[in-house]
């Protein structure tokens, strides 16, 4: 198989996922402009690679909070027993469902639950990243972030 019709078709993937090409029709020109820069910045691999894109975006995150104020966090998790909640072979959804409050009329959720598997949106957190890209392209708004960055 040919590398580039894949590599094409992920770019594809990648500008659906950011939702540009719902937005605005872009040459051809311009999505192999987008996906050199891609291919040069090395965010393409990163994002295709083994570990689904978790250490390119571990490595463009900047805590906000002191080193001080996490290690208290982590204590304090630890105390109350939250730290490892998460973890459980149910991956958290039994602490979940105890512990989060729905202030959300059941109607509204429901016509939620139902737009999101009409836009597509809703798919978009399953895949091999479990919704790592899609949660990652909502930082920040579509309109100030080029569909593929070149960092």
């Amino acid at each position: 198989m040919k590398k580039t019709p894949l590599t094409l078709a992920l770019v594809a993937t990648v500008l659906t996922l950011s939702g540009t090409m719902a937005s605005a029709q872009l040459s051809r020109t311009e999505v192999k402009a987008q996906l050199a820069a891609a291919q040069a910045s090395g965010e393409l691999a990163a994002l295709d690679s083994e570990d689904s894109g978790s250490a390119y975006l571990a490595s463009h995150f900047r805590s906000t909070e002191s080193r001080k104020e996490v290690k208290a966090d982590v204590k304090e998790a630890r105390t109350d027993g939250t730290l490892n909640a998460l973890d459980g072979s149910d991956s958290g959804s039994f602490y979940l469902s105890r512990h989060q409050v729905l202030d959300a009329p059941r109607a509204e959720v429901k016509a939620q639950l139902e737009a999101a598997e009409k836009n597509g949106t809703l798919n978009r957190l399953y895949g091999e990243d479990s919704g790592s890209f899609a949660l990652s392209a909502n930082r920040h708004p579509a309109a100030a972030r080029p569909a593929v960055a070149s960092n």
